[in-house]
Order: structure tokens, then sequence, then C-alpha cells
């Protein structure tokens, strides 16, 4: 009886690592989600340029308005026409 019972013990004493091993493995899976959404809120949140505020608006609207060469987006083309250059071209071949 003394083997059955040690058996027992071992088996209930797996199951019970077990356990703590799939709610250990839970938690650190939704802690990385978490953690990853976080980091992508933070991020779009301080990277420059992704936010419209109502001052950029009225800036590229004024600025759009007094110009004729300027686009639907607010970006204004260049009046510099584009030239060719005499030199003849490098060609680069290898990647390392």
């Amino acid at each position: 009886m003394e083997t059955k019972d040690t058996t027992q013990d071992r088996v209930r004493a797996r199951d019970a690592a077990m356990r703590l091993l799939n709610r250990l493995t839970t938690g650190a899976a939704v802690s990385a989600v978490i953690g990853v959404g976080l980091f992508g809120a933070v991020s779009a949140y301080t990277i420059p340029g992704t936010k419209t505020s109502s001052t950029a608006v009225a800036s590229t609207s004024s600025t759009a308005s007094s110009t004729s060469t300027s686009t639907s987006s607010g970006l204004q083309s260049s009046t510099t026409p584009v030239t060719s250059s005499s030199s003849s071209g490098v060609a680069v071949s290898g990647g390392s």
C-alpha cells in the first residue's frame, strides 16, 4: 500500500505543478499582449506628425489658398525645373 500512496502523491504533485505552469503561461501571454498594446499606444502618441491639430489644419489651409501651386494635401510643388546632369552614371554590383 505504501507504493500506491507514494504514486498518488507524485501524481497530485505533478498535476498541481502543471496547473501552476498553465497559470504562469497564461499570465505571461496576457502580460505580453498588454505590454505590446501599451507600447504601441505610447509610441503612437509620442511620434511627431501622427496627430493633426486644428492649428496645423488652419495654417495648411491658409497656405493652400495663398499659393496657386499647392496640392490638396497642403504640399507645394517646386518651381525649379528638373535638369539632367552631364556626368556618367555609376554601376554598383555585388551585395557586400
